[in-house]
């Protein structure tokens, strides 16, 4: 067991080598633990000047060794001001995250440089998931990188934008039944014996949740590393999406870093925003038995999200799919910026919280957008309502277009 890094069980804590072990031999879920101390001089000598994210975070992100490393040269992604929507909001210091400009357009990119290094240094070839899209997307990319094998499986209704990313870079794509009501239990089931699955096969679990994978969320606290190296202090506020919880928990863990490595004094308050669903659990009520019956789905990281939110002083939202729809065209029409639905969840929360006088208006804000508008391009047809687009018009030449 190295002295700089170790696994750490989140319930005991006992203390684990950084080996391909994903649970606790308690059972209980595990964190990829430094020794902040020892890392501090170097992290600080290198997390604001220009570089790769290993260049600049590398003294705490594992494998240490970075000829491991697999990369496609994610993070260092736009802090972008925004205008129009922070003057209808009364906000002035409001800025956008831009996730979308990962090299497969998510966050998930970030994870997947993380995990996926350790997979090589244990010299592992095969990798597999589960997902909605984003980290199938991911996965197949970084495979086909290396020459990997990559397994994914996604929901049969997953946006099409998103299946064909998978199957471009070569992967093998599985497709099995969207949870219904009343066939809640088979999808339950498949991440409930995923692990074992992956493991009996020597394939490595790449879901991006803490007890499937507990270094594929590593590489999201790089996100508040970035915010905070590029504003020059960690925000007031932060408003994130929250679908499996691990973003939000990987922020938390990120700006607490930060301070055990003498680069900050405070965590900004974190704002949670879940998409409302009949299937899925609230992370505010994960121990409520109503929940726990077989009969919703828990966000892996819906735990670790709620206790995240609370440690910042956060709130916890909801958004419907109508406050979602109107988010992604508040941000298309008004900041020029194109996010599929699940990306535009904290925006949605943020304009709620706006209209309501929740935020200080001098507040320094910032919404991490999490995925581009490309990969479900059917969702933009659902907020022309907002803002009606201009049809197109077939012309001979400038002359008829009427301007």
């Amino acid at each position: 067991m190295t002295d700089k890094a170790w696994l750490q069980d989140v319930v005991t804590g006992e203390r684990l080598p950084l080996g391909p072990t994903f649970i606790s031999p308690a059972g209980n879920q595990l964190s990829v633990t430094f020794d902040l101390a020892a890392a501090a001089q170097g992290f600080g000598a290198n997390w604001k000047r220009p570089g790769t994210m290993w260049e600049r975070f590398g003294s705490v992100l594992t494998p240490f060794d970075q000829s491991q490393v697999v990369s496609m040269g994610e993070g260092n992604t736009p802090l972008v001001r925004s205008a129009r929507i922070a003057e209808r909001l009364g906000l002035r210091n409001l800025f956008f995250k831009l996730e979308s400009s990962n090299p497969t357009g998510s966050f998930k990119d970030r994870q997947m440089t993380a995990a996926m290094s350790m997979g090589r240094l244990w010299g592992r070839t095969r990798y597999a998931t589960i997902s909605s899209g984003n980290v199938g997307n991911a996965l197949s990319a970084y495979c086909s990188r290396h020459g990997y094998e990559a397994y994914v499986w996604v929901a049969d209704d997953t946006a099409e934008g998103k299946r064909r990313q998978i199957s471009v870079y070569g992967a093998h794509l599985f497709l099995f039944p969207a949870m219904q009501p009343g066939a809640v239990v088979p999808f339950l089931a498949m991440y409930r014996d995923f692990l074992a699955y992956c493991t009996d096969r020597n394939v490595v679990p790449m879901i991006s949740a803490r007890p499937m994978n507990p270094f594929m969320v590593e590489g999201t606290k790089t996100i508040s590393f970035e915010i905070a190296a590029t504003l020059g202090r960690a925000p007031d506020e932060v408003f994130t999406p929250v679908g499996g919880g691990g973003l939000a928990g990987g922020l938390h863990k990120g700006f607490k870093e930060l301070i055990g490595l003498g680069q900050e004094t405070r965590i900004p308050r974190i704002n949670g925003v879940q998409r409302s669903d009949p299937h899925y659990a609230p992370i505010e009520a994960m121990d409520d038995p109503q929940y726990r019956q077989g009969n919703h789905f828990l966000p892996l990281d819906g735990k670790w999200a709620y206790e995240s939110i609370m440690d910042s002083k956060g709130r916890v939202m909801s958004a419907t799919a109508a406050d979602i729809r109107e988010a992604q065209a508040w941000l298309a029409n008004l900041e020029g910026i194109f996010a599929e639905p699940a990306g535009a969840f904290g925006l949605a929360g943020l304009i709620a919280a706006g209209r309501n006088k929740q935020i200080d208006p001098d507040a320094t804000v910032v919404c991490v957008i999490t995925g581009m508008g490309l990969k479900d391009l059917a969702s933009a047809e659902k907020f022309v309502e907002y803002f009606p687009q201009h049809p197109a018009k077939s012309v001979q030449g400038l002359g008829d277009a009427g301007l």
